[in-house]
């Protein structure tokens, strides 16, 4: 038995995302392995592992160990359920599963098992996505209540967020909206669904009622501030007179906040304002330096450039570039065009009318986030038309004012049609 541990070591590195390849690799390895077991492994026992040494049957402990990083209780537990954590098997288990109307105790374990390999994550959404079409809401129920989401990052739980509200959104609104009222008293779905996936393409329809069904169900302070802040965007973007009386307050616990989420607070701040203050500005600064500035500065960004604050907006860019166009996190596609555009805006003004060109060249709308693909799209063609006004290119202006009512018409942001009157070329 303790010969056969090839596939764990296949596992060990698929979780950890390190190949090991090189002697660095184990040290890598070793780290990881030690901060979540919290059982120091010897590196020359892990070096015997991958070869580097001369290899003897690892001990039962050491293969214990390896397991419980993987989430198993033992080497025994990973064995008897190695089945289920391969990608195929949990595959073929999800497919027996969409033939039941309900699912129980085991059916539940086997979904647990899979998730230790969090990549599997993804073949549950497009199961919870066939959920949706059925209108099956005994199984989401017990999914959302029951299953352990802990061990799924970031990155894997936004393609989740994704494939599921894009299922959501193909069915019709009064089910989907019946589906949200369900599920959102669970924090996994709550905060891994609706509030992970901001949809402004909807944010004037169906996507602030399930807004509405966030706020009347109080779910925590954070998440109620984050529709506050959504409506105000709602109120702006759309020009209802509702913005100018518009009153944002930090709540207690914004020190504790998410970055992008206090960036969203500064943004509305920014649009509120006339002018960007010495006392605003600076307290953006200041929260630079304790915020992961790439996630922090997304709403920011966007709020500089409809209110024409380019010292400001050049500031920040000269300040935090390398740290803007961060390429290691999941949103770095959405959260590089935004800063593209930020650059392209701060050349046309200075007058660096083929850099802006080239920075919004650089744009790629098609990989952004599919929530903020409208959203975006409305301020890469309001750059375009201010640029085309610039060099006096009619056939541009127009193509970029075609498009710019295509996605106002879309969003409702009837804003950037009042903006862009002054830089239309007849």
């Amino acid at each position: 038995m303790y010969n056969d541990y090839s596939q764990l070591l296949i596992d060990i590195q698929k979780k950890s995302n390190i190949t090991v390849t090189s002697i660095r690799d184990v040290k890598y390895l070793k780290e990881e392995l030690d901060a979540v077991t919290n059982k120091p492994l010897g590196f020359n026992t892990l070096r015997r592992l991958f070869g580097f040494l001369d290899k003897t049957v690892p001990s039962l402990a050491t293969l214990n160990t390896l397991s419980i990083y993987l989430g198993f209780s033992s080497f025994s537990s990973y064995k008897n359920n190695q089945a289920n954590y391969s990608e195929w098997y949990f595959q073929q288990s999800l497919l027996r599963m969409q033939k039941l109307k309900r699912i129980g105790k085991e059916e539940i374990s086997k979904i647990n098992i899979g998730l230790l390999d969090e990549k599997n994550i993804i073949f549950l959404a497009y199961f919870l996505s066939f959920q949706v079409e059925k209108n099956n809401l005994e199984i989401l129920n017990a999914v959302f209540k029951y299953v352990d989401f802990k061990s799924i990052s970031n990155t894997q739980f936004h393609k989740f967020s994704t494939t599921i509200s894009l299922g959501l959104s193909n069915i019709s609104e009064k089910k989907a909206l019946t589906i949200y009222e369900t599920l959102i008293p669970y924090d996994t779905f709550r905060n891994n669904i609706p509030l992970l996936f901001i949809d402004y393409t909807n944010l004037n329809s169906r996507y602030y009622k399930i807004l509405n069904i966030i706020e009347k169900n109080n779910a925590n302070e954070s998440d109620i501030f984050f529709v506050s802040l959504m409506r105000f965007y709602k109120y702006y973007y759309s020009e209802y007179e509702s913005f100018l009386n518009y009153d944002i307050k930090k709540p207690k616990e914004f020190p504790s906040f998410y970055s992008v989420l206090k960036g969203r607070f500064y943004g509305c701040c920014i649009l509120q304002s006339q002018k960007v203050s010495p006392k605003l500005k600076k307290e953006i600064f200041d929260a630079c330096s304790s915020n992961r500035v790439s996630f922090f500065l997304e709403e920011i960004v966007p709020a500089l450039i409809i209110k024409e604050e380019y010292d400001v907006l050049k500031e920040i860019m000269d300040k935090y570039y390398e740290e803007l166009f961060e390429s290691d996190i999941w949103s770095s596609t959405t959260t590089s065009a935004i800063y593209l555009i930020g650059l392209s805006n701060i050349n046309r003004h200075s007058g660096f009318y083929s850099r802006a060109k080239t920075n919004l060249e650089l744009v790629d709308l098609e990989v952004v986030e599919i929530g903020y693909y409208d959203y975006l799209a409305l301020f890469y063609y309001f750059t375009k038309l201010k640029i085309s006004f610039s060099e006096n290119e009619i056939d541009t202006n127009q193509n970029a004012l075609k498009n710019l009512k295509l996605h106002v018409k879309k969003t409702g942001f009837k804003l950037f049609l009042t903006l862009a009157k002054g830089y239309i070329l007849r």
